[in-house]
């Protein structure tokens, strides 16, 4: 569950990175197709991130806690 801390962050921006580009750089093609290419390109960068950070959400997560910790001690 950790991990959805970083994956939905970095879905969120490749989604809105890809619709600016497409935006940008190929207006002529249809609104519908250029957002199944973003939607696509998200959930592909979601997947990746999942599996590339499945050992350092939690590594990550317990420093934060332990740095939250020792502000309020």
């Amino acid at each position: 569950m950790k991990q959805f801390i970083f994956v939905i962050p970095v879905m969120v921006l490749v989604f809105s990175i890809a619709t600016w580009m497409l935006n940008k750089d190929f207006a002529m093609i249809d609104v519908q197709t250029r957002g199944l290419i973003a939607a696509g390109a998200s959930v592909f960068s979601g997947i990746i991130s999942f599996f590339l950070m499945k050992g350092d959400a939690e590594n990550i997560a317990n420093a934060h806690r332990e740095r939250q910790d020792a502000k309020r001690k």
